[in-house]
């Protein structure tokens, strides 16, 4: 009892003393009290953030790994001294997450020597947003030969649970970059692959001999002094394939896609900050980029500031609308969007560097409408112009694959010779609303229509091939 009633007296003073002493010398105090038990511990313990810096801009690749490789532990006999997980599992996913509760702790054993994670996970203030890091505990006089060992048998057992389990995903930018993870994301399962595409053999044969020919060339990129990257630039009228195309290349590459929706981005810092919290192994696709944004407005404003009936006034007046036009274009540079200059740094900048194996597509239904800067050889090494079909496109008719596909799609069920015979039925009927009947055939049979292609303009057109 006497223990009891000394103990409130301690936790009363304490109490006191918080109140009265200033916050400096509280935790001046603080920190003693934890020095002292670093001092005295057996223990060393190592914390390992989500994100790198104040900002939360940089992902750390350790704390990805660290959670990997827990996820692969955790039906093993060493996850039994943990008393709680969170399970998850995405949308559409059949792959179920492992993950420490929060604030919970999980063994593990190397080389004989017992060490300790634990899942931290703090709500920042005056905000819903959540603050999470691995704490790693081990025996503080082994840490020397244990911590760099053990890091690395937890990188290497992550990489390869990740490349036995892991999912492809779709992502897209969510708008918060500047202060957490700019990107959300869902599993990947388009059905579309080369072998499904409505191209032409040769055409297709190139795109894929061309993303082999990248995706194996890490030691051809190092040795030129260039970074692994290359672009593309998809374009044709709409049903043409651009984006069955990019599902189809992401499918036979395996890697993830991140879809980048330019009218969420703020201004360049935030494009920036989406590029460093993207991986390796991805595509990267601006979708309609001559829609997204009016990106050759600010290259307008410098053409207009340097005239030739501006450059005909007196030095005064053209000295002012010099400045003018200066201070117009310095606005314009920080009205707070994405800018051409932006973009172009990128796509093909010091920071489109920051990553490796990496492919940028644009797609455009209009490719005159977009920058020349943008599409030039070195940003955009593979033109790749997608038609229309070509039967009878002389004649005046044409259906896209979109097209022809949703006629396929209502026959399934149906026989091959009459679906093919509606498919031909609709092209004549295309034909006749334009007029052009010179060259219509109105007995075609089942063996010319089995040879429907995409029409001439279905082109690749290849800049610097990593083979040159």
């Amino acid at each position: 009892m006497d223990v009891l009633s000394q103990l409130w007296s301690l936790l009363g003073l304490l109490t006191v003393l918080q109140n009265i002493l200033p916050a400096q010398i509280l935790s001046l105090l603080h920190s003693l009290i934890e020095s002292l038990q670093d001092l005295i511990s057996q223990y060393s313990y190592f914390d390992i953030p989500e994100f790198n810096g104040y900002c939360g801009v940089d992902i750390n690749d350790l704390y990805r790994h660290v959670n990997l490789y827990l996820n692969s532990v955790t039906s093993s006999a060493t996850a039994s001294t943990c008393r709680r997980f969170s399970l998850s599992r995405s949308r559409s996913s059949n792959c179920i997450s492992f993950t420490i509760a929060p604030n919970h702790t999980i063994h593990d054993s190397f080389n004989g020597h017992s060490l300790c994670w634990t899942h931290q996970v703090e709500t920042v203030q005056d905000s819903l947003e959540e603050k999470r890091s691995f704490t790693l505990k081990l025996p503080k006089r082994h840490r020397h030969v244990l911590l760099s060992p053990y890091l690395q048998h937890v990188t290497s057992r992550a990489e390869e649970f990740e490349r036995v389990s892991r999912e492809r995903r779709l992502f897209t930018n969510n708008g918060n970059a500047s202060y957490e993870s700019g990107w959300v994301s869902v599993p990947f399962r388009h059905p579309s692959t080369f072998e499904t595409l409505a191209l032409e053999s040769q055409l297709k044969r190139q795109i894929m001999e061309d993303l082999k020919t990248f995706a194996s060339g890490k030691e051809f990129y190092h040795r030129v002094g260039r970074a692994w990257k290359r672009g593309y630039l998809l374009y044709g009228p709409p049903g043409s394939g651009k984006s069955s195309l990019i599902a189809a290349m992401a499918n036979y590459l395996c890697y993830d896609v991140y879809d980048l929706e330019l009218t969420k981005v703020t201004d360049n810092s935030e494009l920036r900050a989406l590029l460093i919290q993207t991986s390796n192994r991805l595509i990267i696709v601006i979708e309609d980029i001559d829609c997204s944004l009016d990106l050759t407005a600010d290259r307008m404003l410098k053409a207009t500031t340097a005239t030739p009936t501006r450059r005909k006034r007196s030095s005064s007046s053209s000295g002012y609308n010099k400045d003018l036009g200066a201070c117009n274009y310095q606005l314009l540079e920080e009205s707070g969007r994405v800018t051409l200059s932006g973009l172009l740094n990128f796509t093909d900048g010091l920071w489109s560097c920051c990553g490796e194996e990496r492919i940028i597509v644009f797609t455009t239904n209009h490719r005159d409408k977009v920058d020349p800067a943008l599409v030039r050889c070195g940003r955009m090494d593979v033109h790749v112009s997608l038609g229309t079909c070509e039967s009878c496109i002389r004649s005046g008719g044409s259906l896209t694959p979109a097209q022809i596909g949703e006629i396929l799609l209502r026959n399934r069920g149906s026989n091959a010779d009459l679906a093919t015979k509606e498919v031909v039925s609709a092209m004549q009927a295309r034909i006749l609303s334009t007029g052009g009947t010179e060259h219509l055939n109105t007995s075609i049979e089942y063996e010319e229509t089995v040879t429907l292609t995409r029409s001439p303009q279905s082109v690749l057109t290849v800049g610097s091939s990593p083979e040159n």
